[in-house]
């Protein structure tokens, strides 16, 4: 019986201890800013810090920066960048098969 306080502390200490080291590093906490929108003050602000450092950038360009940050932190420019290169293998599918009748003597269409 007089052991049952010591024990119960132990128990308090060894669970906050596992828990801890389960929910440390858990998936859901993301190392990397969400993405969202830019807004006008955000791009002014990081603008004229950039000058202050003498390496001046427009606005508009922290702007698209900015958006294109957001879109990788999303996942979203990974898909612009399948859609990019399914239209290029497109076309270099169509320029080939035109450059192929062209050898051929058959004229497209």
């Amino acid at each position: 019986m007089p052991f049952y306080f010591f024990f119960g502390i132990l128990g308090l200490l060894t669970g906050g201890l596992v828990t801890w080291f389960f929910m440390a590093e858990h998936p859901f906490e993301s190392m990397e800013t969400p993405g969202g929108p830019v807004d006008s003050v955000e791009a002014s602000l990081l603008a004229r810090e950039m000058a202050a450092d003498g390496m001046p950038l427009d606005e508009a360009t922290i702007d698209k920066l900015l958006g294109l940050h957001g879109a990788y932190v999303d996942g979203k420019i990974r898909e612009a960048q399948k859609a990019a290169d399914a239209r290029r293998l497109e076309a270099e599918r169509t320029q080939q098969a035109a450059g192929a009748a062209v050898e051929t003597g058959d004229q497209p269409g």
